[in-house]
């Protein structure tokens, strides 16, 4: 398909005119034609269609339109309309569109003036003039479409301009009066015409119509504009005044000989160095290397506005001396405003450089880039390949032997390049905070930057080390002396950072115009993947999320993320995760919220959430920081509070199981903050699951921290919403969470009945994890009540079920209280057994806290066997353990229970040591840990002498004990009782704590001696 705005619209197809029916269709080819490349908005396009009274269906009609454009194109396979954001972008080749080949011609002819070859430039402008059929789309109306057909009218009355005067310089006999005449019918005041036609006329030996032709200006510049003619206009009217020789055209040589060609110099094309480069140590250095032998190409790759250009062409004038033969350069503007050169372009541009005539230059690409490797095979020449789109862009530009040296800048990495030929790949990514800091001082001065360092490392730091960024505001900072650096950081950490990005008063010079040429560059595929991806929160994302958030092919979402990273346009810091730069990805947000109608936005989201509620069981620390900040940004939307569900596991695995991970990756109040802002949507919520997941994450926060009475409240209300929903708690583990808690504050008795209840219901519901859970909760806390026979059999079940699971055994926690009820009724060998087991399974298990929980068992089995030095080993391993994972409760139980062994082996002083160290912990006491912690001060104090306060601390240990009741450790701390009073004389109180405590271990099945 061929396209032609030069005249009146023109579409045809092989050599046949396609018709443009209606009004509609014609408008929107003009307006896409008029600005092929770029994306048109809609709003435009709706103005340039129906100018000030567009119906109410203007944006559907459009899109109809479109839709009936893209048929006509279908078969062309030179062009491509495409949507993008809220508009539209028509892409064509050069050679299919009049006006960019005509824009192309215009620009080779002035290149062959600048080499002196005036011949050939007035053959190729004849060329380009040829093009124009009539004025720019005539017969179209509407101010849009009249102003677009203006611009190209005035560079036709250029060209004319030209070729007029090298008509007239050549003295070629050709008369362009008729034209010139024309040129100033539609361009009244064009001096430079009315110089040429004055002058044409003077020649055509028509003096009095010059005369007239200067007058005739020089009213109308006087009439309607208020002005004279310019100097050159009354230059040449005084020299026609005098008849001056000097208007004469130029004698012609009597034999016609072949024009002399002066010797051009060694091209020295380098556009001027940076002032105020900094940085890029590493990256220069890279390029030292192709001064070296081996490859000879670099390609510079980075996102826009990393400052690629800048370091090609610092680098270019350090070593430009080591390169005698020349050094060319030339932007290729593969991502730029105006169309990307062709590689013949490009190499015709060179050919001149380097001295070979315009007519000497092949028209085929392939054997002008041969020419191109002949003129600099055995030259020592440097060539700067500035911003190019692709590869096959590069190939034909690059040099073929040894001497010469190329770098190539783009966007891209230009993979499909670095596989056919030696290159050095370099990425350009952003500066460190000091390199960005330098770069400030270069721009505004090093005294203003050390009058506030906090607010340029603030500036650095939000402007991503992006080198565009940080220039841009350097130059605003300039121009502003009484702005303050803090002033500007406060700006830029507003909402719309990009917006302060921009050099003021030059709406071009953006960050945001630097990212809108590689994203007008994206295909509808890659635009689609690239926007899904930018709308996610969070810091990065994964493969597997990417893909979940289109419809193709696993295989083809992988390949478009590959482009993606190859492009830059995200980085894949990591194999199988990605991220955006922080500027690129507020743009890119942006443009997503934009473009995606809030139905598309939702489906996202819901896409998102059902990734992470559904994705892999186990999933990094990544993914939950990326959860977090996934609920805080979409808290509110529907479905969103699924996500809370993830948080519940990963408070209730204390967040520190895996030691591969930094154990500052979460504290619990940053979950305490989410879930306080979902109970605070949920309450207000007609979904009550939104409720109930905000309360269930709270309660295993709650839980985590040590606040237990805090935990049961938010139980409580987990159970509360899950009685307002169709099935309420119908797997039991709303009722086993609140039932582990309650036997944590030691109020044992409702604990087993709010348990037995979720136990009817876990059986009811097959869920064998919550099934195994249950049991196990429910075994621990009859083993804390001495009912021992039924705790085993609970526990056992809960064991076997678990093994008998497809997968495997998943949890050790039935196998560590089997080994505490073991050890509770003296079956030390059974309890060394299973510890044995627990410890096989743990054997690959990262998580510090089973691993604690392991440590203690084995601690209880060396202390029964009155192996008290494995014991103290075994405990300050697991103490160790817990502390890396915060668990500060099991910290004190595990505190305690080594100061009663020091205090049982006689180390007082260690005793008052350990407890000293858990002093500032009593915020996490649980009646359970005080009444140990008393029966441990009882014995202390009998030890230092102190009965009275022995006997108050036993009697308190006692009495805590009997109303759970723990039958066992009432019966212990009994016997501690009686020894402080045996130590102040109280006889008959001593002898009534030993029987207590005899009834005690006897109605438990346990032999009295065991625990002397």
């Amino acid at each position: 398909m061929d396209f032609g705005i030069l005249g009146p619209l023109q579409l045809a197809w092989e050599g046949m005119p396609v018709p443009l029916p209606g009004k509609t269709l014609p408008r929107l080819f003009a307006v896409l034609l008029l600005e092929a490349g770029s994306v048109v908005p809609l709003p435009r396009l709706i103005d340039a269609i129906w100018e000030e009274d567009p119906p109410a269906t203007a944006r559907r009609q459009v899109q109809n339109t479109v839709a009936a454009a893209r048929g006509l194109l279908v078969h062309a396979g030179t062009s491509e309309l495409e949507k993008v954001g809220d508009g539209y972008r028509m892409r064509v080749r050069p050679e299919k569109l009049d006006s960019l080949r005509f824009q192309r011609s215009a620009r080779i002819a002035r290149e062959q003036v600048a080499a002196a070859e005036p011949e050939a430039a007035l053959a190729t402008l004849r060329e380009a003039l040829a093009l124009w059929r009539g004025p720019a789309l005539a017969g179209l109306s509407g101010r849009l479409i009249e102003s677009g057909a203006l611009r190209w009218d005035e560079e036709r009355a250029a060209a004319e301009e030209d070729r007029a005067e090298l008509e007239l310089a050549l003295a070629t006999g050709v008369s362009v009066v008729a034209d010139l005449r024309r040129v100033l019918e539609r361009h009244p005041y064009r001096q430079r015409a009315a110089e040429l036609l004055i002058t044409a006329l003077y020649r055509e030996e028509r003096a009095a119509e010059a005369l007239d032709a200067y007058e005739s200006i020089r009213r109308q510049l006087a009439d309607e504009l208020g002005i004279d003619p310019g100097r050159r206009l009354k230059d040449l009217y005084a020299a026609m005044l005098r008849d001056d020789s000097a208007l004469r055209p130029p004698e012609k040589p009597a034999v016609a000989a072949a024009p002399a060609r002066r010797e051009l110099p060694a091209p020295a094309q380098l556009p001027s160095d940076s002032i105020h480069f900094t940085g890029r140590v590493d990256q220069l250095a890279a390029l030292d290397l192709l001064l070296e032998p081996g490859p000879r190409v670099a390609v510079l790759s980075g996102i826009g506005g990393s400052g690629k250009t800048t370091l090609a062409l610092h680098w270019a004038h350090r070593v430009r001396e080591r390169f005698p033969d020349g050094q060319l350069y030339v932007n290729l503007r593969g991502f730029d405003r105006a169309a990307p050169l062709t590689p013949l372009d490009t190499i015709a541009g060179f050919l001149r450089a380097l001295g070979v005539a315009t007519e000497s230059i092949p028209s085929d690409a392939d054997e002008a880039a041969a020419l191109l490797r002949s003129r600099l095979a055995d030259t020592r020449t440097l060539v700067i390949l500035d911003n190019a789109r692709n590869s096959p862009q590069v190939v034909p530009l690059l040099p073929a032997t040894a001497g010469s040296v190329a770098v190539v800048t783009s966007r891209s990495r230009l993979p499909d390049l670095a596989a056919l030929h030696d290159v050095r790949q370099l990425t350009v990514g952003a500066l460190d905070a000091d390199e960005s800091v330098h770069l400030m001082e270069s721009l505004i001065g090093a005294e203003r930057v050390r009058a506030e360092p906090k607010a340029a490392k603030r500036i650095a730091e939000l402007c991503g080390g992006l080198a565009l960024a940080l220039r841009i505001v350097g130059t605003n900072l300039r121009g502003q002396p009484g702005t303050t650096l803090a002033e500007t950081a406060a700006a830029l950490a507003g909402r719309d950072r990009l917006a302060h990005l921009a050099v003021e008063g030059d709406p071009t010079t953006t960050v945001a115009a630097a990212f809108d040429l590689s994203f007008q560059a994206l295909d509808p595929e890659e635009e689609l993947l690239y926007l899904n991806l930018a709308f996610l929160p969070g810091a990065d994302f994964s493969k597997g999320l990417a893909v979940a958030l289109v419809a193709w092919e696993p295989e083809a979402a992988e390949r478009l993320l590959a482009k993606l990273v190859a492009a830059h346009r995200i980085d894949e810091y990591r194999p199988g995760r990605y991220r955006f730069h922080d500027l690129v990805r507020d743009y890119a947000r942006r443009k997503a919220e934009a473009g995606f109608d809030p139905a598309a936005l939702q489906r996202l989201r819901e896409q998102a959430v059902e990734w992470y509620a559904k994705g892999p069981v186990r999933l990094p620390v990544e993914e939950y920081r990326n959860i977090v900040a996934t609920f805080l940004e979409w808290n509110g939307h529907p479905t969103v509070s699924r996500l809370l569900t993830r948080l519940v596991a990963f408070a209730d695995a204390g967040y520190r199981e895996d030691a591969s991970l930094s154990d500052t990756l979460y504290e619990l109040p940053e979950l305490a903050h989410v879930a306080e802002q979902g109970i605070a949507t949920g309450v207000r919520s007609k979904e009550p699951m939104d409720a109930v997941r905000a309360y269930a994450l709270a309660d295993a926060v709650a839980y985590t921290s040590g606040e237990l009475h805090q935990s049961k409240a938010y139980a409580e209300k987990t159970l509360e919403y899950l009685r307002l929903t169709p099935h309420g708690d119908a797997t039991g583990k709303a009722r086993n969470d609140l039932g582990t808690t309650l036997t944590q504050l030691g109020r044992y008795r409702e604990a087993v009945s709010i348990l037995r209840e979720a136990l009817v219901s876990a059986e009811r519901s097959g869920k064998r994890h919550v099934l195994v859970e249950v049991l196990t909760s429910l075994g621990s806390v009859l083993r804390r009540m001495g009912i021992f026979a039924e705790a085993e059999t609970l526990l056992r079940r809960a064991r076997d079920l678990d093994a008998a699971a497809p997968e495997g055994p998943t949890t050790v926690y039935p196998l560590l209280s089997l080994s505490e009820l073991y050890v509770d009724q003296g079956r030390i060998s059974t309890a060394e057994e299973q510890d044995h087991v627990i410890a096989e399974m743990l054997r690959d298990d990262p998580s510090k806290y089973y691993r604690a929980r392991l440590y203690f068992r084995q601690a209880a089995v060396h202390h029964a066997d009155q192996d008290y030095a494995r014991a103290e080993a075994a405990l300050l391993f697991g103490l160790e353990l817990v502390e890396q994972a915060n668990g500060w409760r099991h910290r004190l139980v595990y505190t305690y229970r080594l100061a009663e062994m020091y205090v049982d082996t006689g180390r007082i002083d260690d005793a008052r040591d350990a407890l000293g160290r858990v002093a500032d912990l009593d915020r996490y006491q649980t009646s359970e840990t005080l009444a140990v912690k008393a029966r441990v001060l009882c014995k202390l104090h009998t030890a230092d002498g102190d009965l009275p306060e022995a006997i108050r601390m036993g009697r308190q240990a006692c009495d805590v004990f009997a109303a759970m009741p723990d039958p066992l450790r009432q019966a212990r701390s009994l016997r501690a009782l009686g020894r402080a009073c045996e130590a102040a004389g109280a006889v008959e109180a001593a002898a009534q704590c030993r029987a207590d405590a005899l009834d005690l271990f006897e109605s438990l099945g346990i032999d009295p001696a065991r625990e002397q």
